[in-house]
């Protein structure tokens, strides 16, 4: 009776190693598919100068498309392919990886003790670009404190607030974007510089070229939306608030208050 038992184990652990071996032979990446996108985020056909898949299949074949780590790939493959920015991965099993990328764009810079850094709108270092139109939003920074400035990886700041702040002035400048302003004429709408700073109330700090003033209160909270409220407010055909003697402020709730003069 142990003896027959112990059969029915062994062969339940052969069944089982077999069935390992057998998906795991199975349940690995064969290629490696690329989809591209626009800066609106809508698919485009490959470009030109597209990345090639089959060298990025290559470096990824026969690994277990199970454990593959969808977060370290893509922080290779930014690294590799610094032009472009892996900002999803998509597993189709049993053997199939589909990649999406967006060509990397500067939409900001700011000066550091080792010169100009430009971050596009994830918040990654970018290139140097060919035509230098974007925002400086040094002014947003109490520090320039950067501990990681490599191009294909995320801007690191030395301190946690300086790494908020990045974020909130990307946002801003992707609301603005939301608006029908294109990145490279920012600088005409918003200004070239000085635009963007915080208070002591770590509320977020506006001045377009036009003058006058935006605060947004509380900007980790719905940031985009209530700004774009507030550029409503601001270029309203009614009013005229683009002077320093008005003050647009933002509060959590949505509401946006304009002191009369």
């Amino acid at each position: 009776m142990k003896s027959k038992k112990l059969l029915i184990s062994l062969m339940v652990v052969a069944v089982v190693i077999v069935l390992i071996v057998v998906l795991a032979a199975v349940l690995t990446v064969k290629e490696v598919r690329i989809v591209y996108h626009g800066f609106d985020g809508k698919q485009i056909a490959a470009p030109d100068d597209g990345l090639a898949p089959d060298a990025i299949t290559a470096a990824y074949k026969g690994k277990s498309i199970v454990f593959l780590s969808k977060n370290n790939m893509m922080a290779e493959l930014n690294v590799t392919y610094p032009e472009w920015h892996a900002f999803t991965i998509v597993k189709h099993f049993p053997n199939v990886v589909e990649v999406h990328f967006v060509r990397r764009a500067a939409v900001a810079k700011f000066s550091s003790a080792d010169g100009p850094i430009y971050v596009d709108c994830f918040g990654f270092v970018t290139e140097v670009p060919s035509e230098d139109n974007v925002i400086d939003i040094s002014s947003a920074f109490q520090t320039i404190d950067v501990s990681d400035k490599t191009v294909g990886k995320e801007l690191k700041f030395e301190s946690e607030e300086s790494n908020k702040r990045l974020d909130y002035v990307l946002d801003a400048i992707l609301a603005t974007w939301q608006c029908y302003v294109e990145i490279p004429d920012m600088e005409q709408i918003l200004g070239a510089k000085d635009v963007f700073g915080f208070d002591s109330d770590g509320s977020l700090v506006i001045r377009p070229k036009l003058h006058g003033k935006i605060v947004v209160q509380s900007p980790d909270v719905d940031l985009s939306t209530r700004l774009i409220k507030a550029f409503g407010v601001y270029y309203n055909g009614h009013f005229d608030l683009q002077n320093d003697d008005y003050t647009i402020t933002v509060y959590k709730n949505g509401r946006i208050t304009t002191p009369s003069k």
